[in-house]
This record gives C-alpha cells, structure tokens and sequence, in this order.
C-alpha cells in the first residue's frame, strides 16, 4: 500500500502510463523545438513517461542539450507538491454507503476483485475507491510488480535534476484539474478503462505491455503510441474520457505554454507522449497559431 500511494503521487494520470519507457538502444524519443516568428528557440517539448526503469537512462544526446540550455522547466505537475497525494486520496473516496460493487456489473467487479488480489491490494479498501482511483491504483502497484517505478519516472528525475541545477520547476496544472479529467467521462467510458487496467493484471500481461512500451517510446512512432494508448480498451465507451483527459487539457496546456514563451528565456517542456502527437498534440496546436514546430 505504501509503494501505492508513493506511486499515485507521482503518477496522476494512469493512462499516460501508457506512454512509454525508453531503453539505451533508442531511436529518437519525441523532441521538438518551438521558434518563434523571427526563429528565436522559445521551447523544447519532450514527451516523457511517468512509469519507467533503469534502462530508461541516459536520455538521448538530444535531450540532455535542450535540457542543459533550458532557462525554466515545465511539467504537469509539481510532483513535490506536498498537497498532491491528500488531495488525491480524498477526491479518490467514494460517498459514504456507496461501494464499486454497488456501482458496476458483476462480472467488472470480479476482475477488480482478483486484480486487488494479485497486486497484493486489501479487497476492502478497493471498494471504498472510486473507479478513475482504483485503476489508478492497480495500474502503479501492478507496474511496481513488473520492475517498472515512478521513482525512475522520466518527468520525475527531470524535476529533481532541475531543481538541483537551480532551474526554475514550473506547473501547467493543479491536482485539482487532473482529478477532474481522472473522473471525467461518465459512468461507461469509466468502467471501460477500469476494465482495461484489470484485464491487463489478470490476464498477466503487464511486464509484457509495458515492455513493448519501451520499444514504442524508443522509437518516436506516433502512431504505435496511439494504437497502445486504446489496446484492449473499447474505442467508443472510453472516448468522452479521452476528450477531457488528452484533447481538452492538450489545448489548455498549449494556451498556458503561449504565455509562458512570451516570457524571457527558454522552455524544457516536459510531459506525457501522449500529449505530443496527433493532430489535437501540443505541437500540431502549437504550429496552428503560427508558430514554428520542428521535430528534432
């Protein structure tokens, strides 16, 4: 349980989870370089991962360039935010007298059950949590099984070397907003994405999806990280919730990130891959508004 809640407060978003780890043999992890109209570099956007390990390190030449030029860094959030994992847990709780068995079919609360089970979660605590918080939950703690951790986090370790370089560590958002897009949805898109995390875990099949995560981070192919941000997930029941969870806040994050560029000094953006692909990523919204979007 403890590994958990340190896992939750470092990992708010379980579905970027699925945005890959990276390994030494990489290809070109996603960068791209933002300029402005007179062609002066304002930004860097790198697409990290929340869960990763080991092998994740070195980053790319690339990367450790854009990162060492950097003024001020930026990230979704401020993971030492001391309010982060409080306000997590008690947005997570269910309504007294409501449980996730009352709140879904039997069969969805069956596979919940044993995936509690397998990861080593207290069945009684589960069912106090609400759907986004228990996937989020089963998500950290079955990665934990598998080798993966938050610790060795992309976006985390970014921060610490950040604030141990004296850069400044800047937040696009507040713990607040991404319980609100966790949450968002409705009742299916919910269900749907707490299924797809536990069919995941009792299928067995977590160290493996992970892993071919590292192969799709690695290689910067935007479509792949597409293809397994929906694999084993129902396209249609989850896509309100990925309307609020990447589209909406890919445009709120793209309007905070226009007035800091206009700002003295130079960006290191970091957040989810999932964030920097498609045309509703960051980049595409970016180039838009006119300004200059260059993949490196």
């Amino acid at each position: 349980m403890k590994d958990g809640f340190r896992a939750l407060q470092r990992t708010m978003l379980w579905l970027l989870c699925w945005v890959g780890v990276s390994g030494t043999a990489m290809a070109a992890p996603t960068l791209w370089e933002v300029r402005d109209a007179e062609g002066g570099v304002r930004a860097y956007l790198f697409g990290a991962i929340h869960l990763c390990h080991a092998a994740c390190y070195p980053l790319p030449a690339a990367v450790e360039a854009a990162f060492a030029s950097a003024d001020r860094t930026v990230f979704e959030l401020d993971v030492s935010d001391p309010s982060l994992a409080r306000t997590l847990v008690k947005a997570g709780r269910l309504p007294d007298g409501q449980t996730l068995k009352s709140l879904m079919p039997a069969d969805l609360y069956a596979q919940v059950h044993d995936a509690s089970k397998a990861v080593g979660m207290p069945v009684s605590q589960v069912q106090t949590m609400q759907p986004w918080f228990a996937s989020t939950l089963l998500m950290a703690l079955a990665a934990h099984q598998a080798g993966f951790s938050t610790e060795a986090g992309v976006d985390g370790v970014l921060q610490s070397r950040a604030r141990a370089a004296g850069k400044p560590v800047l937040a696009l958002e507040t713990p607040a907003r991404q319980i609100e897009a966790l949450s968002a949805g409705g009742e299916r898109a919910q269900q749907a994405a707490l299924r797809q995390t536990v069919d995941l875990i009792a299928s067995g099949e977590m160290a493996d999806y992970l892993t071919r995560m590292v192969a799709v981070w690695q290689s910067g192919d935007d479509a792949a990280l597409q293809a397994i941000m929906f694999e084993g997930a129902d396209r249609d029941a989850v896509a309100p919730l990925f309307a609020t969870l990447i589209d909406a806040r890919n445009a709120e994050m793209t309007d905070q990130l226009e007035a800091l560029m206009a700002q003295p000094g130079v960006l290191f953006v970091s957040v989810g891959g999932g964030h920097l692909v498609g045309a509703q990523g960051i980049p595409a919204a970016l180039a838009a508004r006119g300004w200059q979007v260059i993949r490196r």
